[in-house]
């Protein structure tokens, strides 16, 4: 059996973020069209009772969080990988479009923990 294959792995860290943010980008989009609508009626922003659930800013923040730690890894990840396949910081830089230096902390950087990728 081989070893887990860390770039796959990342990439469906990335998925599953991804997949997370579409449900709460829809609820986002929902609550914006209710606040619009009951803006139209004249109703002020502190008489509306829009936010069922996790409030709109904390929930733009949470799918902005969760894409950015995937994203991270899948980075991370792939640096590690293409560097490990014999290219030089230098040539990960060119194709990430980042400094040397950039790419040298990548792979200096520890691991993460992995971090749930729920839902808000």
């Amino acid at each position: 059996m081989t070893d887990p294959d860390p770039v796959l792995q990342a990439l469906e860290d990335v998925v599953v973020a991804a997949r997370a943010n579409v449900v709460t980008w829809m609820g986002v989009m929902e609550r914006a069209d209710a606040v619009r609508e009951l803006r139209r009626q004249g109703v002020a922003y502190r008489d509306m009772q829009v936010d069922a659930g996790v409030p709109m800013i904390d929930a733009i923040s949470g799918a902005q969080e969760r894409l950015n730690a995937a994203a991270a890894r899948f980075r991370r990840a792939t640096a590690r990988e293409l560097h490990a396949e014999g290219m030089t910081a230098a040539e990960i830089a060119r194709i990430f479009g980042v400094s040397r230096q950039r790419v040298s902390n990548l792979l200096d950087e520890d691991s993460e923990p992995q971090q749930p990728l729920t839902q808000d």
